[in-house]
């Protein structure tokens, strides 16, 4: 059974109503990209899983709902990690992760035209 001390529910919201969520379950963890509210987005998929194909990672919500999802959907902590950290200095999905376009329009994971996103220059920059 899953310890939910060992989970994580982490939402980052981008500049222009994009969010990324990560749920982790100790060393593992799963990637959803919402390009604006409302958006059935994308959620990753690991391309080197090589475990059982009907496994599943369970994972505990913030609000204590234990959902339960595909492991081959799952990244090792590190690379969430650098995603999340990612999308926090660009503002897009990140594009070492393969994601699975939930919503079916064939876009690809990337802000709606309108949403566009310009860094913040670092403090003190020219």
């Amino acid at each position: 059974m899953t310890d939910p001390s060992d989970c994580q529910e982490i939402w980052v919201d981008g500049p222009h109503g994009q969010s990324l969520c990560a749920l982790i379950n100790n060393d593992v963890g799963w990637l959803m990209y919402l390009r604006e509210q409302g958006d059935a987005g994308f959620s990753s998929r690991n391309p080197d899983y090589n475990g059982p194909p009907d496994a599943c990672i369970d994972y505990f919500l913030s609000n204590g709902q234990l959902d339960s999802y595909p492991a081959a959907w799952a990244y090792p902590v590190a690379t969430v990690t650098r995603a999340i950290e990612y999308f926090q200095s660009e503002g897009r999905a990140p594009p070492f992760i393969a994601w699975h376009n939930d919503s079916g329009d064939g876009e690809p994971p990337e802000p709606r035209p309108n949403n566009s996103f310009k860094p913040t220059p670092p403090r003190g920059a020219a």
